[in-house]
């Protein structure tokens, strides 16, 4: 595949800033809706900017948080000054929504807000243990087909093959000979594919929380199984800290007290016994403005998050400790109770983007029916009770797309790169394997180093460490390439206060304000 190289117009353009508050900087970008035709519809691409903090830029460093659907722009709003950190202030931080998310020529299927929470009232995203698969699956399909409605011109073009290309044009608008980057969860996937399609330009490139790009261009449903390998452990792994923490900063611990004196653990299946009790009998939430209940699918949900963030961990424990000793959900619905401004959006969520892009970028050759779709949920659940089930049948729309992308990138993953790689894993993700890392070293063939991260949740930022904080500075900032085999070991228990470090660096809160700010699938 010959990566089409960007018209003289970019070359030529240049960029108008308007500060967008807190000392940033925003901006847009005109780009084709078909890269492979010169008379295409324009549009214009989300960007914003958070200047470099030492007095000579080392360039544009482009950052995605993940998806698909995940808003570059919201990110760095959120989390820009620690991007920044990380890198020691030597990059101007660029985010960009990418197309189809954000501002950036949003795909909405619904007028607003208003009317998708109608259409979705009382309608699950994913499947509960004992729902009726025909009417969620009848639902699934109508959000596809209204999106579809909604969206039909531009929804082929969406695939990360033209995130890529408009990375490549920002790139040359920026007048940057090389392409800094960093992508986290399917951000690697933008990453790897960029890096392929348009070798010579990499320039300081890290990936962090890998997708197999092998697996996640390829069948749906061995996404998801081969997704969560790690999920239950991380579950395991709060239990067992919240043990070694004991009663005094774990709230399970003082819940599950009684078996204490037993080597065995305890508070995972304390939590396990807690998820299933609520099949058959739900919680109501009485304290709440209105009242509601607590499924066993809601929990399920807020330990699959409580995977992603060890800094979640002590407020999961304290939540699920008072729900079995009250009774009641209210302290699980207060926990996981989002800000009143997200309550009914004036815009849709980003999930509205992530299906058609996940959809494109992969297939479901191998699961072409619902009968076949739910056995494949049924394997994924096989490998995680927790998520095999919420993912597996949150993903079942791309059984009803039926829009093809108009350019797929599914490989080589191995074109020789004008500079290496860094690829970061963390061996406790619980949505992006460890492994993952490891095989994208091995398809690169010598174009990337892995460095092993120890820690819990999703990416590095789940359960930082300074070690790894390092690594990454020397590399964005000297050129420095960690050794073959390089890793860092665990640095804290979730349960215990954060360390502190002196004045500039980058901190273990930094960190998690990243980490509450990445997306994944």
């Amino acid at each position: 595949m010959n990566a089409q190289t960007p018209s003289k117009a970019y070359r030529d353009g240049n960029f108008t800033w308007t500060e967008c508050g807190n000392g940033l900087t925003c901006s847009t970008f005109e780009v084709p809706v078909d890269w492979h035709n010169p008379d295409s519809p324009r549009f214009k691409l989300a960007l914003i900017k958070f200047k470099a903090t030492k007095k000579i830029s080392k360039g544009a460093l482009f950052v995605n948080p993940g998806g698909p659907g995940g808003s570059g722009v919201d990110f760095i709003k959120r989390a820009g000054d620690v991007v920044s950190k990380m890198v020691d202030g030597h990059y101007d931080i660029i985010g960009f929504d990418p197309r189809g998310v954000g501002e950036s020529n949003t795909i909405r299927c619904f007028e607003n807000g208003i009317e998708g929470k109608s259409f979705m009232a009382n309608r699950p995203d994913a499947l509960g243990r004992g729902d009726n698969v025909a009417n969620f699956a009848a639902v699934q399909e109508a959000f596809v087909r209204q999106c579809i409605r909604k969206n039909k011109d531009f929804l082929p073009y969406v695939s990360t093959a033209s995130v890529a290309r408009d990375l490549d044009a920002l790139r040359d608008a920026f007048g940057e000979d090389v392409t800094n980057y960093i992508g986290f969860s399917y951000g690697t996937f933008i990453g790897a594919v960029y890096v392929n399609m348009f070798p010579d330009k990499v320039g300081r490139f890290m990936v962090d929380g890998c997708l197999d790009p092998s697996i996640y261009s390829g069948d749906n449903l061995k996404l998801v199984a081969t997704s969560l390998i790690h999920t239950d452990d991380g579950i395991d792994a709060m239990g067992s800290a919240c043990e070694a923490a004991g009663p005094e900063k774990c709230a399970l611990a003082r819940n599950s007290n009684n078996n204490s004196m037993s080597d065995d653990p305890y508070v995972a299946s304390t939590i396990r016994q807690f998820m299933n009790n609520l099949v058959e009998k739900p919680l109501l939430a009485t304290n709440q403005p209105v009242v509601s209940v607590v499924t066993e699918l809601d929990v399920a949900g807020f330990l699959f998050s409580a995977t992603y963030k060890a800094a979640m961990w002590p407020q999961v424990a304290e939540a699920i400790d008072e729900a079995i000793r009250s009774g009641r959900g209210d302290a699980i619905v207060d926990a996981r109770m989002q800000r009143d401004t997200d309550l009914c959006p004036l815009v849709e969520p980003y999930l509205a983007a992530q299906s058609p892009i996940m959809c494109l970028d992969g297939h479901h050759d191998e699961h072409q029916n619902l009968t076949s779709w739910m056995q494949g949920v049924d394997e994924a659940i096989s490998v995680s009770s927790t998520a095999g089930r919420i993912m597996g049948t949150s993903m079942m729309r791309c059984l009803y797309w039926n829009v093809k992308a108009s350019e797929r990138y599914t490989g080589p993953w191995n074109r020789p790169t004008k500079n290496k790689v860094l690829i970061v894993g963390a061996t406790g993700d619980p949505v992006t394997p460890v492994e993952n890392s490891a095989r994208l070293e091995e398809l690169m063939e010598g174009n990337g180093v892995f460095h092993k991260h120890f820690g819990w949740g999703h990416c590095s930022l789940g359960q930082p460490s300074q070690c790894t904080l390092q690594v990454i500075k020397k590399y964005f900032v000297d050129g420095e390439l960690p050794p073959k085999g390089s890793n860092c070991p665990f640095e804290y228990n979730p349960f215990d206060p954060p360390m502190a470090f002196s004045e500039g660096e980058v901190s273990y809160d930094d960190i998690a304000r990243a980490a509450y700010a990445i997306k994944s699938f």
